[in-house]
């Protein structure tokens, strides 16, 4: 059974807009490190959470986009390892949807960081 086009851009506005009660709306960020695996629920060491800036972008079909920024205060002091996107304000067990590995950067309270994301719902 396939996926018709329409099909696909409702789980995109599922993902990115108030449809759902569990859609896309933080991102956080993790100093813990380790290997990643599909069946994870949460970041290794969350260290901050951040509501996105402004609104869910989808302008291009079966796409949705999201920016999240975390000013120098936020920053100070994280060794930043990892990223997450989530669909809570709290620590909700097993609301986040994608998890982002980087090597490890190190914040001295003088940058800035901000995150863009898009995701892109395929049709089989």
């Amino acid at each position: 059974m396939a996926i018709t086009n329409w099909g696909a851009q409702a789980i995109t506005f599922n993902i990115g807009s108030q449809l759902t009660n569990n859609y896309i709306q933080y991102c956080a960020l993790g100093s813990g490190s380790g290997t990643f695996a599909a069946t994870q629920t949460t970041l290794f060491n969350e260290r901050d959470r951040n509501i996105q800036t402004g609104s869910p972008n989808f302008a291009t079909a079966r796409k949705v986009g999201f920016q999240f920024d975390f000013n120098s205060v936020d920053m100070s002091g994280i060794r930043l390892f990892e990223f997450g996107f989530l669909g809570s304000a709290t620590g909700s067990t097993g609301s986040i949807w994608q998890i982002e590995r980087i090597g490890s950067i190190v914040f001295d309270g003088t940058s800035e960081l901000q995150i863009t994301n898009t995701i892109e719902v395929l049709r089989g």
